[in-house]
């Protein structure tokens, strides 16, 4: 279930703005994060078809005793701009995906974070501070 969406202009050119999905399934819901980030790596390619998991920059860290998973590649997004229900699979050169799986008490926390590389990367910096401030409530 989507909890709330955050939009970022573009920058510098870019054709389009950037997204920020926060997703929240509840308990023991919305399966292990290593499957997530898997499927996430999934929706990207690479210019010169190369396996985009192999260029995905992924770590494990701690925020606030929480296990938080991070990935994060550019390429090609081929996944719907719009969620599953849209069925639009155009692919959007030159994006970048930046991923976050916060591990709360109450069940994991998703973010997923998809735009044209310039304004992703913008957006990312200040996703990484948010994500870095979340306290247990």
């Amino acid at each position: 279930m989507r909890a709330c969406t955050y939009v970022a202009d573009p920058v510098d050119g870019d054709p389009d703005s950037a997204t920020v999905a926060v997703s929240f399934f509840g308990t023991g819901q919305g399966g292990p994060p290593d499957m997530n980030i898997k499927r996430w790596i999934g929706q990207m390619a690479l210019p010169d078809g190369g396996d985009p998991a192999s260029v995905s920059e992924t770590s494990t860290l701690t925020v606030d005793g929480m296990t938080v998973h991070y990935v994060s590649l550019a390429g090609t997004f081929n996944a719907s701009m719009g969620g599953p229900m849209t069925g639009d699979k155009t692919p959007h050169d030159n994006y970048r995906l930046i991923g976050y799986i916060m591990e709360s008490p109450q069940g994991s926390v998703f973010f997923k974070l998809v735009g044209p590389l310039k304004t992703a990367t913008m957006m990312g910096t200040a996703l990484t501070a948010a994500v870095g401030n979340i306290k247990k409530g």
